[in-house]
């Protein structure tokens, strides 16, 4: 086991690791944080993982216990930013705003320009709404809702019961909708 010879002395044998499951932390930290932070955080994912590999006892795949590192450094840096500067709003274009633009600028109809901007005007309040949550309910959420997984799958990447992420679904999801109708009332 790859773990075992670095805990022994061999820790060159770590840039195996790194170089294995570099595009799994990657496609983690890619889907929630911003673009110019992805490089930064799965670099810190692996920090974490290296001066956590004495505890890593491989009752999970190394994959598994590393994916995990990776979305508690994406929480890490969504705490960070909130201590820093409030709410954050990323200063350089996402890949979907990118995206966005590209197709905007093939619209051939009134019709298909308008669903562009209601999809754009939505993703805005969504990506507003999961700014206002803990950074461990923003991931429970994305993760979930957004990217499709399945309650039980989430709860163990987060270490955390079933029932308590389930618990932790709901109480988020009634927050997003009494900030969606406080902004109704508001308007």
């Amino acid at each position: 086991m790859i773990a075992s010879a670095i805990l022994q002395g061999d820790i060159d044998r770590f840039s195996e690791l790194l170089e294995k499951y570099k595009g799994l932390v990657y496609a983690i930290v890619a889907r929630r944080v911003p673009a110019d932070a992805v490089a930064i955080v799965s670099q810190d994912s692996f920090i974490r993982a290296y001066q956590s590999l004495s505890v890593y006892t491989g009752k999970v795949p190394f994959g598994n216990w590393v994916s995990r590192i990776a979305i508690w450094s994406c929480c890490a840096y969504w705490r960070e930013q909130i201590r820093r500067r409030g709410l954050l709003v990323s200063p350089s274009p996402t890949q979907n705003l990118l995206k966005w633009i590209e197709q905007a600028a093939t619209c051939r109809t009134e019709d298909e320009s308008d669903q562009l901007v209601e999809q754009a005007e939505s993703a805005r309040i969504l990506e507003w709404l999961l700014v206002q949550l803990s950074p461990e309910d923003r991931t429970l959420i994305e993760s979930v809702y957004i990217e499709g997984r399945r309650l039980k799958e989430v709860a163990a990447a987060l270490e955390w019961s079933l029932v308590k992420t389930k618990v932790r679904a709901m109480r988020a999801r009634r927050k997003m909708r009494r900030l969606l109708e406080s902004i109704g009332e508001s308007i």
